[in-house]
């Protein structure tokens, strides 16, 4: 009988822990996640990033890394509330959702494409009479796409801010209440020229970097634009941890990264796997600022996102 009872006792406690590594996936292994509509590709760039940490991560017990992937915001919300998760490369308005929505720190800025901050332009055709925020009122801007930072979220909290209310539009064909900034997405970069170009949007919305790219807007084009406001600047990519993550293993990643440029085979990947990644860096300003500076603009348009993401 007493035999019977400890037996129970062991695979009780075996249980036990068991649920606990799994609260937190394996505890010999480092995960990083993404959102993805493009797995094989996705893996492809993000498994030698993952692998070069865990390497450097043996003195803690790392085996081996991990990539998960999520096929959109809610999954990967999911996934590192659960701790399913344990990294993030992200852009400004999707790191907001997973500060907010799950719990997630902001470690360090990635320099990706080479480039440590951008903005966005809001930029309309010089004959358009409109020279400011001000006289977007009863008029249409085009975004991107809802999950973009410099051609929707920045944008729009700044518009937002000026004190104007925006409706969003079905098409650009929509026209807006004379009183409020009317809102379509274009679903591409390059659209949102051509219509600002043909007239068929009042104005539009990309990144500084963009704005000079002959891809996305074609040299012709700019003796027409003229560029009315330039929205303050945020990080161009942002390395984030789950929040519950131990403090040791925060810092210890947080200076594999710093100094992965300093090493021939981190240079390589960050290079060819992580788009021209430069560097990573912490913030200038400070985390805590960074945070600061991010919750402002979530309240801003805290409706709309807990809509799309309710608890």
């Amino acid at each position: 009988m007493k035999s019977r009872k400890k037996t129970i006792v062991i695979l009780s406690l075996f249980l036990f822990f068991s649920v606990c590594m799994n609260l937190h996936g394996e505890q010999d292994t480092i995960t990083i996640g993404r959102v993805s509509d493009n797995p094989k590709r996705h893996y492809k760039r993000l498994k030698p990033f993952i692998d070069y940490i865990a390497e450097n991560l043996e003195h803690m017990g790392i085996k081996k890394g991990r990539v998960l992937l999520a096929k959109d915001n809610h999954r990967l919300i999911k996934y590192l509330r659960e701790g399913k998760v344990d990294i993030v490369t992200e852009t400004p308005f999707s790191s907001i959702i997973y500060m907010e929505k799950a719990g997630a720190k902001p470690l360090l800025r990635r320099w990706k494409k080479s480039v440590p901050i951008y903005n966005s332009y809001i930029f309309v055709r010089k004959d358009s009479g409109i020279n400011s925020l001000k006289d977007l009122k009863g008029k249409v801007i085009a975004f991107e796409d809802p999950g973009s930072t410099t051609g929707y979220f920045l944008p729009k909290v700044t518009i937002i801010k000026e004190g104007l209310e925006m409706v969003e539009l079905k098409n650009y064909k929509q026209k807006p209440p004379s009183d409020k900034v009317g809102y379509c997405f274009a679903h591409g970069e390059p659209n949102i020229a051509h219509w600002v170009h043909k007239g068929l949007v009042d104005a539009g919305a990309l990144s500084n970097i963009e704005y000079r790219e002959a891809d996305e807007v074609p040299p012709r084009f700019l003796p027409d634009f003229k560029v009315i406001y330039k929205t303050e600047s945020v990080p161009r990519n942002l390395i984030l941890v789950r929040g519950d993550m131990n403090p040791k293993m925060q810092t210890a990643v947080k200076n594999i990264l710093i100094n992965m440029r300093l090493n021939k085979e981190g240079r390589k990947i960050m290079w060819e796997k992580l788009s021209k990644t430069l560097h990573f860096d912490e913030f200038p300003e400070g985390v805590e600022e960074i945070i600061e500076k991010f919750k402002e603009k979530y309240e801003l348009i805290k409706e709309e996102i807990e809509r799309e993401y309710p608890e």
